[in-house]
């Protein structure tokens, strides 16, 4: 059994995760902004009651990362792994206004809101569970990226702010790699393909369900010789 804290664990590929490793009897640490109103987190929840645990997290506030680290630690003195999968795609300002990422309707609030919880949020929850990675088991940390982050494969998709944010992403695995790797940690990033979520729409040509379940088989034969890459949900070495 591992012990696992997924981020962005509400719905989509989170909660996906969230069931598959559940299903395969490991223990679950979910966090959600709001657990209370995440449907099928509660469903899960009333199937797994000794395993799965919703925990509040915010990943763009610091005190909520802290106090869902003491949450968890509450519970468990150890991880065998972290997901990172909290992200957004586009920016709403405290208005509720919608920050446009094109050139010419850039914002910089809006752009600094999508830095702040797609590239920066991962490596300060990384930063504040450390202890309990370095005491789990063969700890992993996968970090979800998007292909939007390659500049290989970059030609003109010209949403700023997400592409650079997700390219911020892999660089700071990748040195972030570097570092935990001497701590027994292999640590990777992971595109989950396009998937049929709220944020990859109904024209995706991946179902939730295969994609998670391609992700869980490489992350389980990750080994430290993969440290600091970036792999499809496939296990195919993406380009970077």
């Amino acid at each position: 059994m591992q012990r696992i804290l997924i981020t962005g664990a509400s719905r989509g590929i989170g909660l996906e995760l969230a069931r598959q490793s559940l299903a395969q009897d490991d223990q679950v640490f979910a966090g959600a902004r709001d657990p209370e109103k995440a449907t099928g987190l509660q469903e899960l929840k009333t199937k797994y009651p000794d395993r799965l645990f919703p925990v509040a997290l915010d990943v763009a506030d610091s005190a909520s990362i802290e106090q869902s680290y003491q949450t968890v630690h509450e519970q468990v003195d150890g991880l065998e792994l972290l997901i990172n999968n909290a992200a957004i795609n586009a920016y709403t300002d405290p208005s509720g206004s919608a920050q446009h990422n094109r050139l010419g309707q850039l914002d910089p609030d809006g752009m600094l809101g999508m830095f702040q919880i797609n590239s920066i949020a991962p490596l300060m929850i990384v930063q504040r569970y450390l202890d309990l990675l370095k005491a789990g088991k063969e700890a992993k940390i996968v970090n979800v990226t998007s292909e939007s982050g390659s500049l290989a494969d970059q030609h003109g998709n010209s949403d700023y702010s997400y592409c650079a944010s997700k390219a911020a992403l892999n660089m700071l695995t990748r040195i972030l790699a570097f570092d935990v790797m001497k701590l027994g940690i292999v640590a990777v990033m992971v595109h989950p393909g396009w998937v049929r979520t709220d944020m990859g729409g109904p024209h995706a040509n991946l179902s939730v369900e295969e994609s998670v379940r391609g992700m869980l088989e490489l992350i389980g034969h990750l080994t430290p010789k993969e440290a600091g890459r970036f792999f499809d949900w496939n296990g195919a070495e993406h380009r970077w």
